[in-house]
């Protein structure tokens, strides 16, 4: 068995299912994360950073992080998000160093400015391995300088549970459902303004609840407001497990506006109940979705092209169990995530081996 320490988000539900994953397995973990409000199965420490700026924090956290590291004498360090704790993992020098890159750390951070790309390609430079949810963020990481050979590409999954449900159609209306976060990425925006489109048009009765939480929750009510859509939409917080899954049960369509994604949990988690996904047309999203096919794609910010394939959707939703089964099948076959950890863990063996 495995000595891991990780360096990560503790307050992220990724990270948590990540590193319970290796707990469950029976390493023995160890999660040095800024944030406080930790829920995960390892025993894990909260760095004290003592940076004047935020921005700085992940440099100011190094000398503590490297005094942890003589401690615990881990196997392996596995720093995740390469633009944040990845960089601090890089830059106390251990060895072996796992980053996991998660989307945004290398499709967005890096076009910031100059010193974001210097410091996500030191970062990514220092690492003996890579993991990448998906093969176009894997791409970018090559592009980075980095070689293709020390790249691991394993979606991060789905539970079994979520192929369990069954849909209950509601006979009222139909429900569309976004559960991403309300940050400017997500561009809840354009959902707020094709709504308003689909429930002036739509021959059947519509209704779209938006899960989540984030910086731009009051401007997005304002702007529901504004669009009358308060009986419409309706915007709830991050749920339970259980209500999350009934959720999903009572749901027919899933949409995300996002303008970067590499591979989407949410999406894979909509696919995998059943939900007709409607989502932008950018290359992460490609990877899983075929025009038409198995869900509908458009153009990011359009929201009357969003708006134009989810009533296509609606009116031809008797039709589309095909795009159903064809999903349920992909996931079982490329996205459950017993089955992509278990990849990852084998690559980590191996490095201990190395």
């Amino acid at each position: 068995k495995m000595r891991i320490c990780f360096l990560a988000d503790g307050k992220s539900y990724h990270t948590q299912r990540w590193v319970d994953y290796f707990v469950e397995k029976g390493h023995q973990c160890h999660l040095l994360s800024l944030e406080k409000d930790i829920h995960t199965k390892a025993d894990h420490l909260v760095l004290k950073s003592n940076s004047p700026v935020n921005a700085l924090k992940f440099i100011f956290a190094v000398p503590q992080v490297k005094r942890i590291l003589k401690e615990i004498a881990p196997d392996i360090l596995n720093a995740h998000f390469a633009s944040a704790y990845g960089f601090t993992g890089a830059l106390t020098g251990f060895k072996p160093l796992v980053i996991s890159c998660w989307g945004s750390d290398i499709l967005i951070s890096p076009k910031k400015t100059f010193l974001h790309k210097l410091r996500v390609k030191y970062a990514l430079s220092k690492a003996d391995l890579l993991t990448s949810d998906g093969q176009d963020l894997a791409d970018t990481i090559e592009k980075l300088g980095v070689s293709g050979q020390k790249i691991v590409v394993s979606p991060m999954g789905i539970n079994q549970d979520l192929l369990k449900i069954r849909k209950q159609r509601s006979q009222k209306f139909f429900t569309i459902l976004s559960t991403r976060k309300l940050e400017p990425v997500y561009d809840l925006e354009t959902l707020l303004k094709a709504a308003s489109e689909v429930v002036k048009n739509s021959k059947e009765k519509v209704k779209f609840i938006i899960m989540g939480d984030g910086s731009q929750k009051e401007s997005l009510l304002q702007l529901s407001n504004k669009l009358s859509l308060n009986k419409s939409v309706e915007f709830k917080n991050f749920l339970p497990r259980d209500e999350f899954l009934n959720l999903f049960q009572q749901a027919d369509i899933y949409v995300s506006t996002s303008l970067s994604d590499s591979t989407s949990v949410a999406l894979l988690e909509a696919m995998a109940s059943g939900l007709i996904p409607v989502v932008t047309d950018i290359p992460g999203n490609r990877e899983w979705i075929k025009q038409g096919e198995n869900g509908f794609l458009f153009s990011p910010k359009n929201h009357q092209a969003l708006a134009e394939k989810i009533l296509f959707a609606i009116s031809k939703f008797d039709k589309l169990n095909k795009i159903r089964e064809e999903n349920i099948s992909l996931i079982k076959k490329k996205a459950l995530w017993e089955h992509n950890m278990k990849k990852i863990e084998n690559r980590f063996l191996k490095l201990t081996e190395e």
